[in-house]
């Protein structure tokens, strides 16, 4: 097996971890909200992986400040 391919599927599961992680824990999503910087140093994220979940954390933080609904379709409407 390719090690590249070992190491994007290495990278690709801690950037899903640590979204979880966020996901699931209250005191993390709010840790998020107010000091992305340090909970990405606290759970210890670099390279790939700290760019995806700082964008996935934007991510989250936008969605819920959000007041309208996002739909599939309100793109096209």
């Amino acid at each position: 097996m390719n090690p590249t391919t070992n190491q994007e599927h290495d990278e690709a599961q801690e950037i899903l971890e640590a979204l979880r992680q966020i996901q699931d824990d209250p005191a993390l999503k709010a840790e998020a909200e107010k000091s992305p910087e340090s909970l990405l140093d606290r759970l210890n994220l670099s390279g790939i992986a700290r760019s995806a979940v700082a964008l996935g954390i934007a991510g989250l933080t936008v969605a819920a400040h959000t007041k309208q609904p996002v739909l599939p379709t309100s793109f096209w409407n």
